[in-house]
């Protein structure tokens, strides 16, 4: 089983708002097409939090995961991008 993450703050600045909204709507639509894939969101509280959260490298908000290794920071990844490399990460 695939996990893909969404790493963010509970309190992001307006950028990381808008950003973090697109992907979690892209999430959704994911999940809709890939039931086989877990989506799970993290909010924290502090970017201090971010030290216990496995596979990150750049503490950039919001941060994308596939099984632990970090494919996005701080920007918009394509859908098409993000689901090729869930479907490569599936076989």
């Amino acid at each position: 089983m695939v996990e893909v993450k969404l790493v963010t703050l509970d309190e992001p600045c307006s950028a990381c708002i808008i950003i973090t909204n697109l992907i979690k709507e892209m999430f959704k639509e994911l999940a809709h097409q890939m039931p086989e894939v877990t989506f799970t969101i993290i909010e924290m509280h502090h970017i201090n939090e971010l030290k216990g959260i496995k596979g990150i490298e750049v503490e950039k908000m919001p941060i994308i995961l596939i099984q632990d290794e970090q494919i996005s920071a701080g920007s918009l990844p394509n859908k098409r991008y993000l689901k090729q490399l869930i479907e490569e990460e599936s076989r």
